[in-house]
């Protein structure tokens, strides 16, 4: 199975009526714009393939600054959308054809409020039929209002759709392609489910929650950032190592290796960077310093990857529920020089994190020739980690 995503963001979003010019996919909501929390609970699925973007092409610019992240590289990719959303779709199934996916899931950008749970269901609903959407029910009285009468319908029939809806991709790109022939009344559809239903598809259904609403008056967008707001509270930990210079050749910070004429002594591989930013990640969530998880006095330490140490830290934030947002790096010493190896060193720490580079600032300095760092007898890291935690 090849799963690609097609997420519709062409739409001006006129019903909002804002008085900022900036189109609300676009909107910037608790530190990063709508449509990205669509595509970084997408990002996170190792299921999908491909993100495929559909944009109103004078809206290039918010979308190219929005794809530059490092972890939307070589999987997120904007094409150009169309006047109706329909069209767009069909645009997105074009582009893809050629990809070899198999099957696609279609969203709507300013639906940013989906769980990250939805994807997964949605695939197991799928079983057995050419796809699956989330519904919800109706809580209202459904009326009808037609030639000036009300007209009360039995809402116990009556569902709510919502999006990503998810489809066999041959199946759901040729109803597209054959969507003309099927109805005169293109105008009036309005999702995919029902170009597929049209079509005569078979799709299922999962129950989903009200909290996956599409914003499209300001009241939808007054809510989403009150919600937002509390869907996480942020931690910090501090993380402070040390180690002194021994003979050798190189000495390995952050992971990487750098060539000089000492190393770093210690009972594991002295990594006195990967060591500060564990210990800093204990911290964020309350957890004893690394000694206490990892025990010098054990054989089995000596030598070891610093990179176990941290792999641990990261599983012990996962388990506490946070997720890092930013890490800070200082590195005090007078030798050797890294600035070199910065590139290196974020591209290496972005990987063992899972952050962006844009997230990790890393910064080195002299103690002027005072104390131990002064005279050249080893190296210290000071690292902050800036957590959140879902609530």
């Amino acid at each position: 199975m090849k799963i690609s995503v097609i997420i519709c963001a062409a739409g001006d979003g006129k019903r909002l009526n804002s008085a900022n010019p900036t189109p609300k996919q676009y909107l910037v909501v608790n530190g990063k714009s709508i449509i990205e929390y669509s595509i970084d609970k997408f990002i996170e699925l190792d299921i999908i393939e491909n993100i495929v973007i559909t944009i109103n092409p004078s809206h290039s610019q918010y979308a190219l600054d929005i794809i530059q992240k490092d972890a939307y590289k070589d999987k997120v990719f904007i094409i150009h959308g169309s006047t109706t959303r329909l069209k767009s779709v069909m645009k997105g199934l074009e582009y893809l054809n050629a990809s070899g996916t198999t099957h696609v899931f279609i969203h709507d950008a300013a639906r940013p409020n989906f769980s990250q749970a939805l994807p997964n269901n949605l695939i197991k609903a799928a079983e057995g039929h050419h796809g699956s959407i989330p519904i919800v029910e109706a809580s209202n009285t459904i009326k009808q209002f037609k030639n000036e009468k009300l007209n009360t319908l039995d809402r116990s029939s009556i569902v709510e759709s919502q999006t990503p809806q998810f489809f066999e991709f041959m199946a759901i790109y040729n109803s597209y392609r054959n969507l003309a022939k099927l109805t005169t009344g293109v105008n009036h559809v309005t999702d995919d489910a029902q170009v597929a239903e049209l079509a005569g598809l078979k799709v299922n259904t999962f129950k989903d929650s009200k909290k996956n609403y599409k914003i499209t008056v300001h009241d939808d967008l007054d809510r989403f950032k009150m919600e937002s707001e509390n869907m996480s509270s942020s931690r910090v930990g501090i993380g402070f190592d040390v180690h002194k210079f021994g003979e050798g050749h190189n000495i390995r910070i952050f992971g990487i290796d750098i060539p000089f004429n000492k190393r770093l002594v210690g009972h594991s591989d002295a990594d006195v960077g990967l060591h500060a930013i564990t210990d800093a990640i204990y911290g964020s969530i309350g957890s004893d310093d690394i000694g206490s998880h990892f025990n010098p006095a054990d054989k089995r330490w000596q030598g070891a990857d610093s990179k176990i140490f941290l792999d641990h830290s990261l599983f012990k934030l996962e388990e506490f529920g946070g997720k890092i947002l930013n890490v800070d790096l200082v590195v005090i010493a007078e030798e050797p020089n890294i600035n070199s190896y910065k590139n290196a060193i974020k591209k290496e720490l972005s990987e063992l994190l899972k952050i962006d580079e844009s997230n990790i600032g890393l910064k080195a300095t002299t103690t002027e020739k005072l104390g131990f760092a002064g005279r050249k007898e080893g190296i210290a890291v000071q690292t902050i980690v800036n957590i959140s935690v879902k609530k």
